[in-house]
């Protein structure tokens, strides 16, 4: 879990400081098919007298967004118990979900002044509108991995090549999404776009072999990423140490410079070039 200090024009519990009483630390428990997510949410409360009253009497409300950045989606429920259960189609996610957890307020709020406020606040007494944020939990996160075979999926489920926005120069590897995710300059994408059906061993070697050993190289910061799981699953499935990532890389895609030096052979044997 982390959560993202934002900047509030009121104070609301869970965001650093703003408010030294009270805690919203939720449980999320999860069950994965093809067909549903199921989600359970438990100790919805917050440990704020104040607050937890405003919810019951229902003046705020436990606001619930579930968002996944693959596939687009994102849905949005409420909730007034400190338990609470969702249940969404399968179909719709896949990668990294992100469920946000706020409390939010349910009706206009005149003269907020929760106790716990921090010295800054001083006296000062807020209007909340219906809406407005009144508390964030951490952000939780899951994996939704479709049936995946480790032995036997593509590098494809691994590495995204696209053309990047650079017009020339090096490659440049992203790490921080579903994919590894390399972009090519512009340049550089016209070449490839038209070569990468005809000689895929030459791409390994030049494109992904560099690319797996950099994420191998950092795979402990991604594991609850997509790649990150499903790498990690390969590199265990085949039993390769990940203490040397760029023999790990070649590995993992059968010797390609092996392959690409007989690819290129044959080629020239056939005075195709």
């Amino acid at each position: 879990m982390a959560s993202n200090k934002i900047s509030y024009p009121h104070p609301v519990l869970g965001n650093g400081d703003d408010i030294s009483v009270g805690e919203i630390s939720p449980t999320v428990a999860y069950k994965i098919s093809d067909e549903a997510i199921h989600l359970t949410f438990e100790n919805l409360t917050t440990y704020h007298s104040e607050i937890d009253q405003m919810l019951e009497k229902g003046d705020a409300v436990w606001h619930l967004r579930i968002q996944c950045s693959r596939t687009y989606m994102r849905e949005n429920f409420s909730a007034n118990n400190s338990t609470f259960d969702i249940r969404l189609k399968g179909e719709d996610y896949e990668g990294i979900v992100d469920v946000d957890i706020t409390v939010v307020a349910k009706k206009d709020i005149p003269d907020y002044h929760p106790k716990g406020l921090h010295d800054d606040y001083e006296e000062e007494n807020f209007q909340l509108c219906v809406g407005e944020v009144i508390g964030i939990a951490p952000t939780f996160k899951f994996l939704v991995d479709k049936v995946y075979d480790p032995l036997k999926a593509p590098v494809s489920s691994l590495v995204r090549i696209t053309q990047g926005e650079h017009d020339c120069g090096p490659f440049t590897l992203t790490l921080d999404d579903d994919l590894i995710i390399v972009r090519l300059s512009k340049s550089d994408w016209n070449e490839y776009a038209g070569i990468r059906d005809r000689v895929p061993t030459i791409i390994h070697s030049a494109i992904v072999v560099p690319a797996l050993a950099e994420a191998i190289l950092h795979i402990n910061e991604h594991k609850d990423s997509l790649w990150g799981g499903r790498l990690n699953d390969l590199l265990q499935a085949n039993e390769i140490s990940v203490d040397a990532p760029l023999a790990a890389a070649q590995e993992i895609l059968a010797s390609p410079i092996t392959r690409t030096f007989n690819e290129v052979n044959a080629t020239l044997d056939n005075g195709e070039i």
